[in-house]
């Protein structure tokens, strides 16, 4: 029937816009990190105009409803921007208990000698995010585009094939 080979397009560009919007939201904890390293403002009005204008534009050019776009813009940008301000948060709570725990070792030493492991930890942490994440997303998307797969369907096949311990 016609309808359903429309539909199972709609469905497959569905998991594609899907895929864009995690890729999109992976990288705010970057984002956040950097703004906040750098003492920024969590919230940049200008960063929000300029991606306004862009829409404005993309929608004069495609013919899309320019506020079904800034809606979806909005709603993305407002759970950006709460992930970065709970991440904030959480980086003060632990300056407070480094504090805590400073102002603490007046009276009990901490071993610090071997932070060898430490050391051995982050760098495999950026090892998984500078290569790792990228590589295992394109498998995602190839695998999603390939087998029409959706969202919990692709993590299953991610688990399976990883077998995570």
């Amino acid at each position: 029937m016609e309808l359903d080979l429309i539909r199972k397009e709609l469905n497959y560009y569905d998991n594609i816009i899907k895929t864009m919007i995690t890729l999109r939201m992976s990288l705010i904890p970057i984002v956040a990190t950097i703004k906040i390293k750098n003492e920024m403002p969590l919230f940049q009005g200008d960063r929000e105009n300029e991606i306004y204008k862009g829409i404005e534009e993309f929608a004069e050019k495609s013919g899309v409803n320019s506020d079904l776009v800034k809606n979806i813009y909005q709603l993305i940008m407002t759970d950006a921007l709460k992930m970065q301000e709970g991440m904030a948060e959480n980086l003060k709570m632990q300056e407070d208990m480094a504090e805590d725990l400073k102002s603490s070792e007046k009276d009990e030493k901490i071993d610090f000698s071997n932070l060898e492991p430490m050391k051995k930890s982050f760098e495999k942490l950026d090892t998984i995010i500078e290569k790792d994440i990228p590589e295992i997303m394109l498998d995602i998307m190839k695998e999603c585009e390939l087998k029409d797969l959706n969202l919990t369907q692709v993590a299953t096949w991610y688990y399976d094939k990883n077998k995570f311990i």
